[in-house]
This record gives C-alpha cells, sequence and structure tokens, in this order.
C-alpha cells in the first residue's frame, strides 16, 4: 500500500488540478457548442511542443513551453476571430480544419527528428505516471492564476457562452472577451498538454462537464458533479493502470469512456416514467451486446488458420508447462525440450513471435528446481520487455542463480515505469542491505549514481554471495 501511495499520488494530484480547472473550462466550450475547440488548441500546443523539440528544446524545458504556449496563442486570435455573427461557414468546421493541419504539420515535424514516433505518442498519451512534483506546483500555480481571472470576470464570461446574442445586445465586445478567453484557456492547455497529453485533456475538458449537464441545469451543480466525476474516473483509471501495467493515460481515457456511458444510462432510467420498462430495454441491450461480442469472439481465427502449427521448442515448453499446470515432475521433463533448437529460440524472442507468460515466470521460481535456469537467462537476455526480464530475474533469485541480481541492475539502467523500478530497487536492498540513494519516482540521470554504486557492490560482493537453500536466499560468506 505504501508503495502505491508513494508512485501514485504525484499523478492523482495531477489529476485532481486539472478535473478542477478543465471541468469548469469544458462548461464554457460544451455551452458554446464548439466542443473540438479544446482538441484543437490542445494540438496546436503539441505542435509548439513538437516544433521546439525539431530546433532541440526538450518538451519540458522553459523554451518548449513558450513556443507551445505562442503557437496556442496563434490559435486563440484565429478562434476569437472566426466567431462572427453572420457565419456562412461554421466555426466548428474551421476547428476541425485547424485541428487536422496542426495534427498533420506536427507528424511532419516529428518525422525529421531522431525520436519522432516516441515524441508523437507522447504528445497524444502523455506522461501523467513520470510528472514531477516540480511540474504539478507549476500547474496549480499557473490553474489558480486562470481561476482567479474567470472568477473576476464570471459574469462577463458565462454570459458570452450561455447567451451570445444578450451579450451582444448590451453592448459586450464579444471578441475582445472571445480572445482574453481562449488565451486563458491557452495557458491551461499548454501546461495540460505537457503532462497529460492531447486525448487526456480533452477528455478532462468535455465528459466531467458533459455528465454535470446530464444531470442538472444549474451552473454550481453541474461543477460538482463534474469535479466528482473526475475525481472518481482519476482513481479508477490510476488504479486500472496500477493493477495491469496499463499506460496511465489511455487507461483514464477508457475509464472516463466507460464511465459516461454509466451515467448515461442511470440517468435514463432515473428519469424514464415507467422504470421497470426502461430497466427492461437496459438489460436487453447488454444482453444483445454481449452476445454480438461473443459471437465475435468464436469467429476468431485459430492458431493453425494463422500458420502457427509448428512449434518451437520454447512454445512445446511454455505450451507443456501451462498444460502441466508446472507439476513438478512433468515440468522438469518438459523443460529438458529446451536443448533441442536454441538459435531458434533466440530469435523467436527476440523477433516477438513467443508470448512469454509472466505468470508462468513467477511459478518457475516458486517451484525452486534448477533445470528452468537456462530457460529463464534465455528469456532475460532476449526479451525487450521490462516486466518480463523482471519476474525472469526475480526467478533466477528464486533458484539461487546470481546472475539474476545483474540482471535486476540491467533493467534499472533502462527505461521503464517508476512502480516496476520500485519492485526491482525492493529486490536489490533485500540481497545487498542497502538502497545507495535510488529513488523510483525520480529521472535516471538523478539515480545514475546509485546505480553505479549497485554496479560496484555486485562486482565486489558477487564470488562471497552464498545460496542459503533454507532461508532460499543470498548471504555474504563470512
Amino acid at each position: 500500500m505504501e508503495q502505491l501511495i508513494q508512485i501514485m499520488l504525484p499523478p492523482l494530484a495531477a489529476c485532481l488540478i486539472l478535473t478542477g480547472i478543465c471541468t469548469y473550462l469544458g462548461l464554457h466550450v460544451v455551452s458554446r457548442g464548439v466542443i473540438f475547440v479544446d482538441l484543437a488548441l490542445a494540438q496546436i500546443a503539441a505542435l509548439g511542443s513538437t516544433f521546439a523539440f525539431l530546433l532541440g528544446f526538450e518538451p519540458d524545458s522553459y523554451s518548449g513551453y513558450f513556443y507551445s504556449l505562442g503557437f496556442t496563442f496563434l490559435g486563440a486570435a484565429i478562434f476569437s476571430i472566426s466567431r462572427l455573427r453572420d457565419q456562412r461557414v461554421p466555426q466548428e468546421a474551421l476547428i476541425g480544419i485547424v485541428f487536422a493541419v496542426s495534427s498533420s504539420a506536427a507528424i511532419l515535424i516529428a518525422d525529421r527528428s531522431p525520436q519522432g514516433a516516441e515524441h508523437v505518442q507522447a504528445m497524444l498519451t502523455g506522461a501523467i505516471l513520470w510528472v514531477s512534483w516540480s511540474t504539478i506546483w507549476k500547474t496549480l500555480l499557473i490553474c489558480l492564476a486562470v481561476g482567479v481571472f474567470h472568477f473576476a470576470f464570471r459574469h462577463r464570461f458565462l454570459l458570452i457562452s450561455m447567451d451570445h446574442e444578450e451579450a451582444e445586445r448590451q453592448g459586450v465586445a464579444v471578441r475582445w472577451w472571445d480572445f482574453l478567453f481562449y488565451i486563458s484557456f491557452g495557458f491551461v492547455i499548454t501546461s495540460s498538454v505537457a503532462i497529460a497529453g492531447v486525448l487526456l485533456v480533452f477528455c478532462f475538458l468535455i465528459i466531467p462537464s458533459v455528465i454535470g449537464m446530464l444531470y442538472s441545469k444549474e451552473i454550481g451543480t453541474r461543477l460538482i458533479i463534474g469535479w466528482i466525476s473526475g475525481t472518481i474516473v482519476s482513481c479508477m483509471g490510476l488504479l486500472l493502470s496500477y493493477q495491469f501495467d496499463f499506460p496511465s493515460g489511455p487507461s483514464i481515457v477508457c475509464s472516463f469512456g466507460v464511465f459516461l456511458i454509466l451515467s448515461a444510462v442511470v440517468q435514463y432510467v432515473i428519469r424514464a416514467d415507467r422504470k421497470h420498462l426502461a430497466l427492461a430495454r437496459v438489460g436487453a441491450g447488454t444482453l444483445i451486446f454481449a452476445l454480438v461480442m461473443g459471437l465475435a469472439l468464436s469467429f476468431r481465427p485459430s492458431s493453425s488458420e494463422l500458420g502457427l502449427t509448428e512449434q518451437t521448442g520454447m512454445q512445446r515448453v511454455l505450451q507443456s508447462l501451462e498444460d502441466l499446470k508446472l507439476e513438478e515432475g512433468p515440468a522438469r521433463n518438459a523443460l529438458t525440450l529446451l536443448e533441442e533448437d536454441q538459435g531458434i529460440l533466440k530469435q523467436s524472442l527476440r523477433e516477438g513471435a513467443i508470448e512469454v507468460d509472466q505468470e508462468t515466470l513467477q511459478r518457475l521460481g516458486e517451484l525452486g528446481f534448477s533445470e528452468a535456469i537456462p530457460l529463464l537467462r534465455l528469456i532475460c537476455e532476449n526479451v525487450e520487455d521490462p516486466w518480463v526480464r523482471y519476474y525472469g530475474s526475480s526467478s533466477l533469485l528464486r533458484l539461487g542463480d546470481k546472475e539474476g541480481i545483474h540482471r535486476l541492475i540491467q533493467i534499472l539502467k533502462d527505461p521503464g515505469p517508476p512502480f516496476l523500478k520500485a519492485q526491482v530497487k525492493d529486490l536489490l536492498v533485500e540481497v545487498s542491505g542497502e538502497d545507495f540513494g535510488y529513488d523510483p519516482m525520480s529521472g535516471d540521470e538523478e539515480n545514475e549514481r546509485s546505480i553505479d554504486r549497485w554496479e560496484v557492490w555486485w562486482h565486489q560482493s558477487a564470488e562471497q554471495l552464498v545460496w542459503d537453500t533454507e532461508q532460499r536466499k543470498f548471504r555474504l560468506q563470512e
């Protein structure tokens, strides 16, 4: 539990900040009927960040931030000017055009940089799991400033958003106040996209506001419902990410989608005159969906239809171990298949042609027979997935293979989620009795010295480490 809190508290704090400000701004956006303006502005901010990235500036640097902010100001000017009284072309059409062009431009620019593909992915999905407390505090200050600004001029902003024609009749400079709205909106978008990515920012802006509108016509009540919904979904998405090792951004986005559907269904039942009939319709719809999905899955092609009938030695080993439930006697016999085609196994593992089950790796370590060591070593050497390498290395430790320690240290050197790094650290501390100041929540550069100290410890202590068969752990030989 302590580890869960340590890892998930920063991204949860970031989600709560974004929920607080984005729900309010989302009410304006939905009321104005420009649903995708936030998506377009977020994409423009990402375009500015991508342009800065091409010039050699890191996306999280001040230079990268101001490039992104400058592009967002340009978008704010375009959207405020495009809102005319006599519109032959709907503003939403212009917003769609801006989004499409800025997305394509970002892809073209990213294509000219060495790590363009990774940047585009980060631009869409963000890296909220990796957010630092310093970034959180900066974002909080920006959101508070925008919140104070909107509170001071709330009557004018709400009038323009809720009743544009009335604002014009009262002589309000609508275009000027629109520009100020989009400028303040741009500050929030620029900070948010850097943390959460384009897709998650769009969900924070629209879905809590829509849920609030489903249940109330009052602005205050809508805000409260939206804030509660955003908080629940943020917790739910982060827990799913933690439990199943999903990317945090997409996990929260999908949680928003599911929560919106459930909210709409509940609202439909509550407002129905004949509630029993509404429940029957919901049940029938759920049943039909389940039947359609079951039917679709039944037509899934088999292994033979996909051309996977011939198994390599590794596939036969893993399949045998799974079929035999990893019972000790039969499992020992299954592992002897490993010697048949080492070269093919290595190539298949490197190409990802063989799926290695993490539960199987854990079970191999729990059974405690040394025949599994060559298999585990082969997996750790040839699979890139850090989680697979972690489970393989931890099982090597349980089987008394010292090489597992060094492989764990190697995992810390490579990029990976903080939760994984925290688990690797716990195993290394258990073996060495030292943490050398390693912090899973810090970046690789901050932890470089700690990892080097573990390397030194390993080279100095490897020969003195002996396996305690009774306690099943390593100890230093006296």
